[in-house]
C-alpha cells in the first residue's frame, strides 16, 4: 500500500483571509486575571514544533503565541519566543508535501540551511516549551547544561534558551515573575511508548503525580493564575489513525494463496510442538476484499522456543517459518492501530516488512510490533492518560485555576466538526489540525487549540478574550501553495 491510498483525492486548496474585525458590542476584559506577564510552559506542542521539526514560521504560529496576541487586547505585554531563524528548522529538518510518481507524499525538505543548536540565543524568553520534555524534566536542574547532554540529562532545545546552565525550566519560569501562565505538559510521558508501538516506558502515575504536584506548587507560590490542559488520547491524533488496519484488499485467488501459506506454517509449527505434546491454531483467514494485516504477536506462547531453534538452525526454510509463525491478524474490531510510520512497501501481500534472517537474506513478514498498538498496549495507554488527566484536573480545581480539556475537545473533533465555516478533523493532511508528522499542529490546528485555551480561561476568570478565526490560518501546505 503506497501513500496514494492515504492521500488519494486530496485537492490543493489554499484558505486564507484577513483577520476579522472585532464584532460590534464586544468588550474585551481581563475579568479576575492579570495577563500583563504571560509565561507558557510545555513541550514541543507549546514550542511550535511542526512537520517533524522546530522551524521559524511554525514557531511564529504556536498556540501560545496566538494566545499572547489576543491577551494584548486586555493588557498583555510582549511575548518573546526562542526564535529559530531557519525555515528548514533546527535538526532534524522539517517535512513537506511533494508529488512523487503522481502521488502526494511527505518528504524531507532539502533546500535552505539547517540551524544548529548552539550557541545559546542569549536573551530572555516567555515561551518555555521544550520539545521532548516530560513533566519531570521541567523540575530538573541542569536540564539546559551542555555538559549534561552526553549523559542524557539535558535537552538541546532548552540549552538554546536556558538563562544559566544549572537552572531548571520551572525556576526560569518563576524568575520571569509571571502574572499568568499556561501549562500543557505530559504528552511525552506516554507518547514515546505509544509512538513506538508499546516499546518503552510510560511514566508511572505515582511519579507523574509527584512531578506535576511539584511543578504546580511552584507556580502557585508565585501568586500567578493560570490554565492547565489535559493530555489528548492517541486515538485523537493523525499519527495513529492514518494507516488503515484492514486495508489489505485482495482478490479470491490471492486470499486462497495466503490461506494456503498459513496452513503450511501451521502444519510445520505443530510438527515441532508435537514433540512436547502441544498444538497451536492460528485463526488467521483471508478472504476476497478488505482484510486485516498480519502483525507480530506479542502473546505468541512459544516465542522463546522458536527463536532459540531459529538461531541455531542452518536451514533457511526452517528459519523462515519459525519467524512467520509468530504473527497474527490485526484485530480490527478491537480497534488495534497501525502508526503513521508503518512500512508501506510490501503491505499488498499482507506482510508489512522484510526481516533479515541471516546476512543478505531478507524475507517478507508481518508488521513488527514497533508499528502496532495492540489491545494490551492500548489499554496501558488509555489507563495512563485517564490517570494523568484526572491528576491534572484535580490540581486545577485545588488551586482554582482554569482547565482546558484538550482531550475532550480533540475527541469531539476527531471525525469532523465545523469551525468558522471550515470542517476540521483528525484526518492526516486533509483534516487541517495535524502537520505532516501526524502529532504536532498546523497553524490552523494551533488556532483551534488556542481557542480551546481561551474558552477555558474566559469561563474560569470571567474574562472576555476574543477568539481566533481559524480561516485566517492554513492547514498543511500543498505543493505550489
Amino acid at each position: 500500500m503506497k501513500l496514494k491510498y492515504i492521500l488519494l483525492g486530496l485537492i490543493t486548496v489554499s484558505l486564507f483571509s484577513c483577520k476579522p474585525e472585532m464584532k460590534d458590542g464586544f468588550e474585551p476584559s481581563n475579568g479576575s486575571a492579570d495577563f500583563s506577564k504571560y509565561v507558557a510552559l510545555g513541550n514541543s506542542l507549546t514550542a511550535g514544533y511542526a512537520d517533524g521539526a522546530l522551524y521559524h514560521s511554525a514557531q511564529q504560529t504556536s498556540y501560545v503565541s496566538l494566545i499572547a496576541d489576543k491577551l494584548k487586547e486586555i493588557g498583555g505585554g510582549d511575548f518573546i519566543q526562542p526564535v529559530v531563524n531557519s525555515e528548514r528548522g533546527v535538526l532534524p529538518g522539517k517535512l513537506q508535501l511533494a508529488v512523487i510518481n503522481d502521488n502526494l507524499a511527505p518528504v524531507p525538505v532539502t533546500e535552505g540551511e539547517l540551524e544548529g543548536f548552539y550557541p545559546p540565543i542569549g536573551y530572555s524568553v516567555d515561551n518555555l516549551g521544550v520539545p521532548g520534555a516530560k513533566v519531570g524534566h521541567l523540575l530538573a536542574p541542569g536540564y539546559g547544561n551542555m555538559e549534561n547532554l552526553a549523559a542524557g540529562l539535558a535537552n538541546p532545545y532548552f540549552i538554546r534558551f536556558a538563562s544559566s546552565p544549572d537552572i531548571s525550566v520551572i525556576e526560569q519560569a518563576l524568575a520571569l515573575h509571571p502574572t499568568f501562565f499556561s501549562l500543557w505538559i505530559g504528552n511525552n510521558d506516554v507518547l514515546g511508548y505509544a509512538a513506538n508501538g508499546g516499546v518503552g516506558v510510560i511514566t508511572p502515575s505515582s511519579d507523574f503525580e509527584t512531578y506535576y504536584n511539584g511543578l504546580t506548587h511552584y507556580l502557585q507560590s508565585s501568586g500567578a493564575k493560570g490554565v492547565l490542559a489535559s493530555i489528548p488520547s492517541v486515538s485523537g491524533t493523525a499519527f495513529f489513525n492514518t494507516v488503515p488496519a484492514n486495508a489489505l484488499v485482495i482478490d479470491a485467488p490471492t486470499a486462497a494463496l495466503l490461506n494456503g501459506g498459513i496452513a503450511l506454517v501451521e502444519d510445520k509449527v505443530n510438527a515441532i510442538l508435537a514433540a512436547i505434546g502441544q498444538t497451536y491454531s492460528y485463526h488467521i483467514h483471508f478472504e476476497a476484499g478488505a482484510n486485516g494485516f498480519l502483525i507480530e504477536d506479542n502473546n505468541f506462547p512459544y516465542k522463546d522456543l522458536f527463536n532459540a531453534i531459529a538461531d541455531t538452525s542452518t536451514d533457511i526454510a526452517t528459519k523462515i517459518f519459525l519467524h512467520q509463525a509468530q504473527f497474527r491478524q490485526i484485530n480490527v474490531e478491537a480497534g488495534e492501530l497501525l502508526t503513521l510510520k508503518t512500512p508501506q512497501d510490501s503491505l499488498a501481500i499482507g506482510m508489512g516488512s522484510f526481516l533479515e534472517i541471516m546476512p543478505g537474506v531478507k524475507v517478507p513478514f508481518g508488521i513488527p510490533n514497533k508499528y502496532v498498538l495492540d489491545v494490551d498496549e492500548l489499554a496501558n495507554i488509555d489507563a495512563a492518560i485517564d490517570n494523568f488527566n484526572t491528576i491534572i484536573k484535580n490540581i486545577a480545581e485545588q488551586y482554582d485555576w482554569a482547565y482546558a480539556d484538550i482531550n475532550k475537545e480533540f475527541d469531539e473533533a476527531k471525525d469532523g466538526v465545523i469551525i468558522d465555516g471550515i470542517e476540521i478533523s483528525a484526518k492526516y493532511v486533509s483534516g487541517g489540525i495535524f502537520s505532516l508528522d501526524g502529532i504536532h499542529l498546523t497553524p490552523r490546528g494551533n488556532a483551534v487549540v488556542a481557542n480551546y485555551f481561551i474558552k477555558a480561561i474566559n469561563k474560569k476568570y470571567a474574562s472576555n478574550i476574543s477568539t481566533i478565526n481559524i480561516s485566517s490560518y492554513p492547514g498543511v501546505h500543498f505543493p505550489n501553495d
